[in-house]
């Protein structure tokens, strides 16, 4: 049996790091003829869309992962009849959410100038593209309950290899039709097509995979688990909305104080971030079901065994990608798409401090949510949104685009970060949380130690290659 969960653990991150690798390749190819073709107002209206809808989806209120908290208990015990009757009632949620969020970002589309500081200069009508935006987002929630199945059963990996093989599938023809056209609307109207494909797919797997699902569902859940699955979801609420403005509304200030070619610049190093995180994401989150049947049963010291090896696990990877990152990011953007579109030195040491810190959660982050910790800390992430919200636009208008960056790191590090690993110490594992706290301060002295030897080190290595480019050293010259 543990030689069985081994496997699917092994299985599952081999697969998602190997599809996330395919991933960050094509992104890269992607933006770079994007940029090529279209410059740096189209990337800004893009990233601000993508961020205003990050917004929206809200409306998901995190049902998400109350319901794969539900569906743990359901796939141990093996009762398909429940497991049918919670993915119903999701079902019906998705249904509900889709609809709103269409309406709601119908609502918004005449007030899309006030984000825009200095609208675009580009032939194309700007609400046209917010619509689509706006559909591919709507239409995302179709079918994407089903997903939900393959994570509970410990299957991530049948939705990284589908989500990547509709990705390469979208990036060719996207790649190909800009080259011939330059058509800004038709490459948006192609990712619409493929993100509809994908979850027709998915639903459709899943129901041959999981048979019993199709046909009417004849049980019903009782009202008491039915209004713990909304209280849950009510606390998810908080969770979620503190989680879309860390990550949503900072594009949205940055327009509307600094302009959409500071969005355009900021987005290409939140492409590698984001490119990094996925990749390691989503190879960490497939151990995420294993992690969730593990917190179903009643082993504390296994569960806390677990948890400390997944840190020192979270914590080593995060502590060598923070160097590598800071000292080759601006390097790799000068080359990549030239010097036009790098960032200064504290700038960057800005966003891979963001990186490091948002990375170093992901242990408390998980063993809360699989330990169905919702309600205890769902004022949290509230505080953490108006904290960000409020030293964003003050620092915004002080420091610039790394004020905004620093306003997130401090939003966070007061709040989550403080907060997660406490609930699941006193909680799960039922003790004091000082053992934890004294583990993540080491680490991150380590860190910063390391960090500050690389800089003469990574100088010197430039230098004896004979570099002097100024563009080329910023991000790792404090001269």
């Amino acid at each position: 049996m543990a030689k069985t969960k081994t496997a699917f653990v092994a299985k599952n991150l081999l697969i998602g790091s190997g599809t996330q690798v395919i991933f960050l390749i094509l992104s890269f190819i992607n933006r770079t003829v994007f940029i090529y073709f279209l410059g740096k107002e189209y990337l800004g209206l893009d990233a601000l869309f993508t961020n205003i809808l990050m917004v929206l989806s809200f409306a998901e209120l995190g049902i998400g992962n109350a319901i794969i908290f539900s569906l743990y208990k359901s796939m141990v015990d093996k009762n398909k009849a429940r497991i049918k009757a919670i993915m119903a009632l999701y079902a019906k949620a998705y249904r509900i959410i889709g609809l709103t969020v269409f309406i709601v970002g119908l609502l918004l589309m005449p007030f899309l100038n006030l984000f825009i500081k200095n609208p675009p200069n580009i032939p194309e009508n700007i609400y046209m593209i917010y619509f689509l935006f706006l559909l591919n987002t709507a239409i995302s929630y179709m079918f994407s309950y089903k997903k939900a199945i393959f994570s509970a059963d410990q299957k991530e990996y049948v939705i990284n290899v589908s989500q990547q093989i509709f990705f390469l599938v979208q990036s060719v023809v996207q790649l190909t039709y800009l080259y011939i056209t330059r058509d800004y609307i038709g490459f948006i109207v192609i990712q619409v097509v493929c993100t509809l494909g994908l979850n027709i797919f998915l639903a459709v797997y899943a129901n041959k995979k999981y048979s019993f699902l199709k046909g009417k569902t004849t049980e019903k859940l009782d009202k008491a688990e039915v209004k713990t699955i909304f209280q849950n979801v009510k606390a998810l609420a908080m969770y979620k909305f503190g989680s879309i403005i860390m990550n949503g509304t900072d594009s949205i200030i940055i327009a509307a104080f600094l302009g959409l070619s500071v969005v355009g610049i900021y987005s290409n190093y939140l492409l590698i971030i984001a490119a990094v995180v996925t990749v390691l994401s989503r190879a960490l989150n497939s151990i995420t079901g294993s992690i969730g049947h593990l917190n179903n049963t009643d082993d504390d010291a296994k569960k806390e065994q677990v948890f400390k090896q997944l840190f020192f696990i979270v914590a080593w990877i995060y502590f060598l990608l923070s160097i590598i990152l800071f000292n080759v990011i601006n390097p790799f953007i000068t080359l990549w798409i030239g010097e036009s579109f790098v960032l200064g030195t504290g700038t960057v040491l800005a966003i891979v401090a963001s990186f490091y810190i948002n990375g170093m959660q992901f242990p408390g982050y998980t063993y809360r949510t699989t330990m169905g910790l919702f309600r205890q800390g769902r004022y949290v992430p509230i505080a953490m949104a108006v904290l960000n919200i409020i030293l964003s636009i003050i620092f915004a208008t002080h420091f610039g685009l790394v004020g905004v960056i620093v306003a997130t790191i401090i939003s966070r590090l007061v709040t989550t970060t403080l907060i997660d690993p406490y609930l699941v110490y006193r909680f799960g594992f039922k003790k004091k949380v000082g053992s934890y706290f004294k583990m993540y301060l080491g680490y991150a002295i380590i860190t910063s130690i390391a960090f500050a030897a690389s800089i003469p080190v990574m100088n010197w290595i430039y230098q004896a290659h004979g570099s002097h480019s100024s563009s080329a050293q910023g991000a790792y010259l404090f001269s």
